[in-house]
């Protein structure tokens, strides 16, 4: 879970400068969001574990399913985050390839002009680290009213890793 250092001051919602306190806007206070609790946000995106002993090694894909779960203050639209922030970056890994720094395929992908369908992290592309990649992207894409963020990655119906 990615968090942020709390807001001291609010400027940006109603009530919080002097105007309208009796807004629920300004009364609300944290709220949480969860989008893709009862229906996921699905990307398909292929990957390999380099190190790996087993067949993950292997280039092969997945339908993930992506959770995201966000606590933060409304903000002035009274919202904690606009839904469609949050796919959009989500979306940005659909239908791509994901890499480890390093990774030997990198060259195969910038040999036949397809570099643009690589994503590189800095780290193995398991479930795991996708979610916290993920968290921190988002956690630079959201207002700054958004406090926390969490991101469940399910990989297959036999692993999942997120948030608690």
């Amino acid at each position: 879970m990615t968090g942020r250092a709390p807001q001291s001051s609010r400027t940006d919602v109603p009530g919080a400068d002097g105007g309208d306190a009796d807004s629920p806007v300004a009364r609300a206070g944290e709220r949480v969001l969860r989008i893709g609790s009862d229906r996921p946000v699905r990307i398909s995106a292929g990957h390999r574990l380099l190190h790996h002993d087993g067949k993950c090694s292997r280039p092969h894909g997945h339908n993930y399913e992506i959770s995201v779960e966000l606590v933060g203050e409304l903000t002035e639209e009274g919202w904690v985050a606009d839904k469609g922030d949050v796919t959009d970056v989500i979306d940005e890994w659909d239908h791509m390839f994901l890499l480890e720094s390093g990774d030997p395929l990198l060259d195969a992908f910038e040999e036949s002009d397809d570099a643009d369908a690589a994503v590189v992290l800095d780290a193995p592309p398991t479930a795991e680290v996708m979610a916290v990649v993920l968290e921190e992207k988002l956690a630079d894409a959201l207002p700054d009213t958004v406090s926390e963020v969490a991101v469940e990655v399910r990989e297959t119906s036999e692993l999942c890793t997120g948030f608690r």
